[in-house]
């Protein structure tokens, strides 16, 4: 993808709490608060988006949730059984 102005987005899901904020980073820099669509109820997912300036390269984006429960989703990844699925998403992409 060219180099420049990039949009990540995505949906985020805390059945029956709710979604409070979603906060991503791009490579390994500082977290940042995405911008949260209308929430329609508690047990919908959330759509958010947040964009970045980007040089030519490789780069990762990685996001995490937390609920309005104050629980922030953990780094490490966990199947869905018995406590339900965790662990940060991420991407890698490259810009020209």
């Amino acid at each position: 993808m060219p180099a420049g102005k990039v949009r990540v987005a995505g949906i985020a899901w805390a059945q029956h709490t709710g979604i409070a904020k979603v906060e991503v980073r791009l490579d390994n820099g500082p977290w940042r608060e995405a911008v949260l669509s209308h929430e329609v109820n508690v047990n919908t997912g959330r759509m958010w988006w947040l964009g970045f300036d980007v040089a030519p390269g490789g780069h990762q984006v990685v996001c995490r949730a937390t609920g309005k429960s104050g629980y922030v989703q953990p780094e490490t990844r966990a199947g869905t059984v018995p406590g339900g699925a965790t662990g940060w998403d991420s991407l890698a992409f490259t810009t020209r």
